[in-house]
């Protein structure tokens, strides 16, 4: 993405730095909106996925859809077995 100088000078970053942060920012993005898979958003950012997690809990951004009724249910269904 070719980014005006001036914008690069008035966020401190290089090309480099500022390009790194859009990835992070578009998974991110991608992921809360389901547009993508934690392990797949974590690669789009060149993160690990766990360290991608990190990130995400930083942002209070869950990690899983389970609803407190979900798991409930999965218990339920487990004590069946």
């Amino acid at each position: 993405i070719q980014v005006h100088p001036d914008i690069l000078l008035a966020l401190n970053q290089s090309p480099d730095e500022l390009g790194k942060e859009l990835k992070l920012w578009a998974a991110v993005s991608l992921y809360q909106y389901n547009k993508l898979s934690l392990a797949r958003a974590a690669t789009l950012a060149g993160y690990h996925r766990f360290d991608f997690e990190k990130v995400l809990a930083k942002f209070n951004i869950p990690i899983s859809n389970l609803t407190i009724e979900d798991a409930k249910n999965d218990i339920e269904k487990l004590k069946e077995l």
